[in-house]
């Protein structure tokens, strides 16, 4: 190799090292570049985790606050109302008794008036609560055993006086094989019904309204499910599993109405909350436009829905379609019908008719059907106080007041060291000094074993089961009806006795 050829390997060599330190160097710049970068984005990622679960936080704060809120408003609310629904229901009884013919008329024409915008403001109030509930994820939906016929014929019972009013016939036809038992949510059936068999009501000025129950055949058949049912299920309707042997099927309900009809374009709006159709709805039944979306809310938390055909004119259809669950190795649930037992199977309960005005009497026989029955009433509030001593006195129970339930507890030891007991006590949960539920906790521990009945005005989803817990035998919410009041004396006095 020649001078010259080294010397020119030389040049070259270091301009490749030359370039060997460039590339390292641009490589090195462009790595802490992006490193730089990523640190910039690490640095405020963190912050935003931190706003992200400063936000969560702060949302599980204003959903407890709502939560809260909704207590208290149910509780504000009922009470107000119970003095309303109460006190009209008693002014009633006692003009029917007392007045002249033509003053009983005129003031009973007053009296009905009240009675039912009392019942539409707690249709409002209820509706609103409700909306508000299923919005924050609040309300849970149950699965229990019930009879779906029972459940048709109360609804259908607590519709008769408006449909008389109406002239209207209302009847319940089944068909196919009903079974006895099932597993859903009584409470929120009840209600999805008694809002689409109202609306007919209200919205047929003559002819019929039929409530028809069924079993649908479904394309694909529901299989055979292992599930618990009877467990509350989670938050929105979700189903907790365990082992527990029923099969599912699908049930469908309609209510079937010869009303003034919906034309196809408003069809969709009514299921919408605070939406009504204009031309279709009279104004003087406009109200606040929430029940139809709270029923289809319902229906889809209980994994089902509600369908409509309807056409102007002709009347209306609303079908109520569920998936339910039907328990096996279960003693059927009986039907109750006033005060009979009645098996599913009887003729009386394949096809209802509810027409007959004469019905509605009530017979003076059973003015005081509490007769000699001796009540505790723990309540602090004195307007509520005054509305049971008088419906109870009035039905000829013997009645005394506690203020709160510390002296309830005196008043009951205090006869028990004597020989003597109640026969009922109807405790108010919410109190001063000693609240209903350790009143009743302490009241059970001390061998007091006489019925105890919580009448509150908390009632929102949990609320009876809490009483329960807390040693009551049965629950009964503000505004209190007198009537349901009454018959649930007369239970669990003849039960305890």
């Amino acid at each position: 190799m020649t001078l010259e050829s080294v010397a020119l390997f030389g040049l070259v060599s270091s301009r490749g090292d030359v370039i060997v330190v460039a590339v390292a160097a641009v490589l090195v710049i462009i790595t802490l570049s992006v490193c730089v970068k990523l640190y910039l984005l690490l640095k405020k990622t963190k912050v935003t985790c931190k706003e992200l679960i400063a936000a969560n936080r702060d949302m599980e704060a204003a959903v407890k606050a709502k939560g809260e809120f909704l207590v208290d408003m149910s509780h504000e609310i009922r009470t107000p109302m119970n003095a309303l629904t109460s006190f009209t229901e008693i002014l009633t009884q006692r003009v029917s008794q007392n007045c002249s013919a033509e003053l009983k008329e005129e003031t009973e024409g007053i009296l009905d008036i009240i009675k039912k915008n009392c019942r539409d403001l707690l249709c409002i109030i209820n509706d609103v609560l409700d909306y508000i509930k299923i919005d924050a994820n609040l309300l849970e939906i149950e699965s229990k055993p019930m009879s779906i016929k029972q459940i048709i014929h109360d609804v259908c019972h607590v519709e008769k006086p408006n449909v008389i009013a109406k002239h209207l016939n209302l009847s319940i036809k089944y068909n196919g094989d009903i079974p006895p038992t099932i597993l859903s949510d009584p409470v929120r059936i009840r209600q999805i019904l008694s809002n689409l068999i109202n609306n007919a009501v209200k919205f047929t000025e003559k002819g019929t309204i039929t409530v028809l129950c069924e079993v649908i055949n479904n394309e694909e058949p529901l299989s055979t499910k292992t599930t618990n049912p009877e467990t509350p299920s989670k938050e929105g309707g979700e189903h907790q599993n365990s082992s527990f042997s029923a099969s599912s099927m699908q049930l469908k309900i309609s209510v079937i109405d010869t009303g003034i009809g919906i034309a196809q374009a408003q069809l969709q709006e009514l299921f919408k909350p605070f939406r009504q159709s204009d031309s279709s709805v009279p104004r003087r039944n406009r109200i606040a436009g929430l029940g139809l979306s709270v029923a289809m809310r319902l229906a889809t938390l209980m994994d089902g829905t509600i369908h409509i055909e309807s056409e102007p004119g002709q009347g209306s259809t609303f079908a109520l379609l569920l998936n339910v669950y039907v328990p096996e190795g279960t003693p059927p649930i009986l039907m109750t019908r006033g005060d009979k037992t009645v098996s599913q199977g009887s003729k009386i309960h394949s096809g209802i008719d509810i027409r007959d005005p004469k019905k509605l009497a009530t017979t003076s026989d059973k003015n005081r059907p509490l007769q000699n029955v001796r009540v505790l009433v723990v309540e602090d509030m004195v307007v509520n106080q005054v509305i049971v001593a008088t419906l109870l006195r009035d039905a000829g129970a013997q009645v005394e007041i506690a203020d709160n339930g510390a002296t309830g507890v005196q008043k009951v030891m205090q006869d028990m060291d004597n020989g003597l007991f109640f026969d009922i006590i109807l405790m108010d949960m919410q109190m001063p000094v000693m609240d209903g539920y350790e009143a009743t906790a302490f009241l059970r521990k001390h061998t007091y074993h006489r019925p105890i009945v919580a009448v509150t005005a908390h009632a929102l989803t949990g609320d009876r089961e809490k009483t329960l817990q807390a040693g009551c035998d049965d629950y009964i919410a503000k505004p209190i009806d007198n009537q349901t009041l009454i018959e649930m004396i007369r239970k669990h006095v003849g039960r305890s006795a």
